[in-house]
This record gives structure tokens, sequence and C-alpha cells, in this order.
């Protein structure tokens, strides 16, 4: 039999100038000769064989940008579109039967874990409280990873060729990264990145380290663009998507590398994510940039000691910056730390600024504030930082100990005294910091109280006091995130906004179970937490859901307050009239009342207002009519041991700079 020979087009593999000037054309996708004349370097896209040219390391980088840019692409589309196969005309029954045995798998894989520190079992609570089966699903502002939904719309092919900023617009972009990011985590070499953007208009080189230094300017770019939209209504220029797919295109060697540039590519892509969605997603991110970490060793102090001084200051701040991050989407999420705290050993970076870390608008922005701190001396920018790793250890450890499956929860309650008196010791130990640093790390120690006594408010009695530094810590939370973003001195992430609205249905469930601790105060914590959520929400249309549940829960709390207030009026008069049996008169309307929220009046409410009963006229003889409501928190004119057991001392906001 006579074989055949397949004959094969000849089709050029060299680019449209190269073929026509009959040169060698080395490089993809743009060639050497292209690059050096600076002419597009244009192929022929109907050509079915231009990468028999090039290498198996250029084929592997084509295949994945090409993937990337795909993902990019159909992260904005609906799951239900993105995740319909391409099928035949033609479906046999093997293959109905094989998608209805993938259906049930898919629906399971679907469904993301989320732990009781990121608000799951608050949720729970308050749905058996107020029977609304509504809130029984997981009703927190974080989705799963199957849910993606980006700040800005998904970056398309024109979106992807964002051109380099001008002077004004790029000074706008790196004084929103430095001002608002770098001081709470100054991994990046400040002055490379001044320098790169420099260069920014200068044709990028082919080399990696060209490649990777475009990759983190155009990041540093998208986390600005980010950040100017939550703080300005303003800003109208290129979406922060569009400066992302640009960096997304250069080379990904060494930001997908298991080395330094690799977690540092790694950190500045959770951080854009953090401002760009609410998946759960990120948790895989810094936690491969965690394990590289610790695959280099950078989580023991040996890993330094053979470092320049300067490299090694850079490292540290990387690990740590890594390890901030780690921790708050671990315990905002609920699920476990990828390394335990008695492994690290690694010292905490110097209180000190250097060129790496030292911004000229950070210093013009808050120069005029170090004057009148600590009596004029010089505050560096990087004290922030290492006050919010001091505080995430304290929280490391509070997740540790108190958020566990292995012991039942009544038994865990004498662990709150000691972590409260680590978190008092943080505080009184904090160094002199900026006004809104100050803010910054008070909202958050804030939050820290809040977390540690959230899950005993089930099971502690109604009169005991921790539910009433719970409520308090809460609203301060609330007032505290609201000021700064009035003062548009800070941007948010959705784990902090989620944390927002967790200390709010805290707030309610605190007044579910001890109505008597309703004051003017909670009903500006209240108020405080109600139009943060309003203008997170204006901007961001996902979160609207979650308005509207918190604006239920609170109106259903404040009836509940009300129905309280109203039958502890009716027992006091009952009482100062000499009236007997007015407990089971009472009980009886319970029973009896059609309204959905006394109905939700239990045992333990009961138990509340029973013990009101035996009391002597709680609003018309109170003996403690006549102290403020700003004395009453802070009990330092109201001399009732029971106000400030722990010996917080509170204060009210209006003083909060005499904390520093």
């Amino acid at each position: 039999m006579e074989q055949t020979t397949r004959i094969r087009k000849r089709v050029p593999k060299s680019c449209r100038r190269c073929h026509r000037r009959k040169q060698r054309c080395v490089g993809f996708p743009t060639c050497a000769n292209c690059n050096a004349a600076n002419e597009p370097c244009i192929r022929l896209e109907t050509s079915p064989s231009w990468h028999h040219a090039m290498s198996k390391g250029a084929l592997a980088q084509r295949i994945e940008a090409l993937e990337a840019h795909l993902s990019a692409i159909t992260e904005g589309l609906p799951s239900n579109i993105r995740e319909q196969p391409i099928e035949s005309p033609e479906r046999t029954p093997s293959a109905l039967g094989e998608q209805t045995e993938r259906e049930p798998r898919e629906k399971s894989r679907a469904t993301a874990y989320f732990g009781p520190s990121s608000g799951v079992t608050l949720t729970e609570s308050l749905s058996t409280i107020v029977k609304d089966g509504a809130w029984t699903d997981r009703s927190i502002p974080i989705h799963g990873t199957e849910h993606h939904e980006p700040l800005s719309p998904a970056p398309t092919a024109e979106q992807g060729k964002a051109a380099p900023p001008d002077d004004t617009l790029g000074k706008q972009l790196l004084d929103a990264y430095f001002i608002n990011m770098h001081t709470r985590q100054p991994f990046i070499n400040c002055a490379e990145i001044l320098q790169l953007h420099s260069r920014r208009y200068d044709t990028p080189g082919t080399g990696q380290l060209e490649q990777y230094g475009m990759f983190k300017l155009f990041m540093v770019y998208a986390i600005g663009a980010a950040m100017l939209q939550q703080l300005t209504e303003q800003y109208e220029s290129t979406t922060p998507s569009a400066y992302f797919a640009t960096a997304m295109q250069f080379d990904n060697a060494l930001r997908d590398s298991l080395s330094i540039t690799g977690i540092e590519g790694r950190v500045l892509m959770v951080i854009y994510e953090l401002r760009s969605s609410s998946s759960s997603s990120l948790w895989y991110n810094i936690g491969m940039a965690m394990r590289i970490c610790i695959d280099l060793g950078m989580h023991r102090e040996s890993h330094y000691r053979t470092l320049e001084p300067l490299e090694a200051q850079l490292r540290r701040r990387l690990f740590w910056s890594v390890y901030v991050i780690e921790r708050h989407v671990s315990w905002s999420l609920g699920r476990p730390f990828s390394i335990a705290e008695d492994e690290i050993d690694v010292q905490i970076p110097l209180d000190i600024d250097d060129p790496t870390s030292r911004y000229v608008g950070v210093e013009h922005a808050m120069g005029d504030l170090s004057s009148d701190t600590a009596h004029g001396t010089n505050i560096p920018t990087i004290r922030r930082f290492i006050a919010t790793v001091h505080l995430q250890r304290i929280m490391s450890r509070l997740h540790t100990k108190i958020y566990r499956v292995d012991r039942n929860l009544p038994d865990l309650i004498p662990e709150i005294s000691p972590l409260l008196a680590s978190l008092e010791e943080y505080k009184r130990g904090l160094p002199p910091l900026q006004p809104n640093d100050n803010d910054f790390i008070r909202m958050h120690w804030n939050n820290c109280v809040r977390a540690l006594l959230q899950p005993f408010l089930s099971i502690l009695d109604p009169e005991e006091d921790l539910i009433r530094t719970c409520l308090h810590a809460s609203g301060q939370m609330c007032q505290l995130f609201k000021r700064s973003q009035q003062n548009g001195l800070s941007g948010y992430s959705f784990l902090l906004a989620n944390s927002v609205y967790i200390a709010g249905l805290t707030m309610c469930f605190c007044l579910f179970r001890s109505p008597q601790l309703w004051r003017m105060s909670v009903a500006n914590d209240l108020r405080a937490c109600s139009s943060a959520i309003f203008a997170m929400a204006e901007r961001k249309s996902s979160f609207r859901k979650y308005r509207d549940d918190l604006e239920n829960m609170i109106n259903r709390a404040m009836a509940f307050v009300d129905e309280a207030s109203s039958h502890s009026l009716c027992i006091s008069n009952q009482s100062a009239t000499g009236v007997e049996g007015s407990s089971g008169s009472h009980f009886a309307n319970l029973e009896t009342s059609k309204d959905p929220v006394a109905s939700t009046l239990g045992l333990q409410s009961a138990a509340i207002l029973e013990a009101q009963e035996q009391e002597a006229s709680f609003n018309a003889q109170n003996p403690f009519a006549d102290v403020s409501l700003e004395d009453f928190w802070t009990g330092e004119n109201l001399n009732f041991p029971t106000l400030d057991v722990f010996g917080f001392g509170w204060d009210s906001l209006e003083h909060f700079e005499g904390y520093q």
C-alpha cells in the first residue's frame, strides 16, 4: 500500500514587520526587533502554526495568561451562565445520568464553611429569638468561593490596556495607597515604587524583574483606585479593575513563584480582593502566602541573622503583614490558622522609619498632628502596624482558647478574665499614636472585646456585667468606624464591614437578653451602626440586603425594649400600691399578647421581669435618676462597683484624644 505524505501549508512564523523586512523574529508576544523600534508587533491571527517558534516555557506562560484573562472576564457573569457546560444538541441518556449525579456533588461543594467567629452562630441565635426563618440562612455579608462580585465590572480587553496615570492622578493613587494602606501593611519598598512610577512611561523590559516591577506598580494603582472609590464619590477616572487587568498581563513567573516576590505578589492581590469583592476565596491565597513564608523559614528568627539589617527589616515587615492579614481573614471566616502561635519566634519590626517605608505624602498628611502628640516627638508611621501586630496576637490566643470545639462553652467562662486582663494591659501599654491611628487601634480593640464576649451572651445571666461590657464595646466600634468614614481617613475591607454589621447585631442581641441596659447612648450607637451600613450599601449594591436585615432587627429590638419597659412600669406601679399576684397577671399578659415581638419573651426574659418586680419602683423611685449617661458608662461619678468590675475605665467618644 502506497504511503501518502501530508503536505503542510507554509505559513510565516514571524510577525508581519519582520516577515516584510526579511528579518529574524525572536521573542513573544513582542519580538526584539519591534521592541527596539517601538513598533507594534502584529502576527497573523489566522496562522495555525505561529506558536511553533515558541519555547515550552513561553507556551506555558501564554496558556496561563489566557486562562487568567478568561477567568477575569467570566468572573462578572451570572453563576448559572458561567457554570453551564457547552453541550451538543443531541444528549444521550448516559449524559443526562452523569449530569444528574454531578448536580448533588456541585451543590454540596458550593456550600462554604463559616465558623462561629464569623457571626453565623449569632444570626442563628437571633433567628431563634425573632422566630424568622430567613435568618437561618447564614445572613452575613461574606460569600463562598462560588460567589464573586467585583467592585466594578469585570475587566474586558479594552479595560486591560489601562495607560499609566498622569502626574495628578498618579499622585492621588500613590497617596491613597501609602497614606491609607502602607501604614497598615508596610511590606512594599516605598523608594522602589516611587522609582518605578517615575519611569512608568518607559517601555518595560522583557526580563522577569522588569515585568514583576511593573506588576507591583499597577497593583499599587489598582489598590489606590479602589480606596479612592471608597473614600470619595468624585473618583471617575480609570477603574481599579482596569489597573488590575493590566497588572495581570505582565509576566507572572516571579509573582507566582515560591519566593519572596511570590509572597509580595499574592499579598498585593489579596489586598485588592479585600476591597473589590466579598468572596472567601482570598483565604486560599493568603494561606498560600503564609505557607511560602513557612517554607522559607520566615517564621523563625534564625532566618534573619544572616541578612543585612535593612533587608531583615523589610522581610520582617513582609512576614508580619502576611500574619496580620491571614489571622484577620481566618477568624473573620471562622477557619483555622495556617500556623500556631507557639511556632513563631521572629521579632517584630523596629519602631523606626527608614527610606523603604518613608513617604512624603504621609509626612505631609500627619506632620501637623505629630507635634501635638507626645510633646513634639516624631511618631514613626510604622507604629500603627506594630500596634496592630501586638493586638492580632492577642486575638489569635482569644480565637484559639474561646472558639474551640473540644470543650463546652460553659467550661470556657474562666478564660474570659485572663483575656480581658491581656486586652487591658495592651491598652495601657500603647505608645503615643496619631489621632486617626489611635481611633483605628481602638476600633479593633473594641471589636476584640466583642469577639471575646459574644459567644457567652446566650448563657450569661441577664444581670451579668459582661453583657453591658459587650454592648458598650460593640457600640464604640460602630462609633469609631462611622467617624473614620465621615472624616475620609481610611478605607475598609468587606471583612471589616462584616465586623461592623455583626457588632450591630450583637447590640440587638444584648438588648434582647438584658432590655434594662437600654440608654440613649445605646440608641446613638445603633444609629451609628445603621448609618455606616447605609453608607456602604449606597456604594455596594449587594450590601443592601444586610442593611435591610439590620434595620429590621434594630426595630424588633427597640420594640422588645419598649414592651419590656411598659411591663416593668406596670409592675412598679403595682408594687407601689401593694397589689399582690402581679407576677402571675404579667405572665398571663405575655401569653395572650398578639405582638410577635412580645411573644419572643422566653423564660429568661420573664426571669428579668420577675426580678424587677422585687425591686422598688424601677422608674419612679430610681436613685440614679440624676446621674448623666456619660457618668453611668464611665463610672467616674457613680460609685457602683459592678459597673466597671474589670477596670476598663471606659471613656466617651468626645475624649478619645485624651486616651493618648
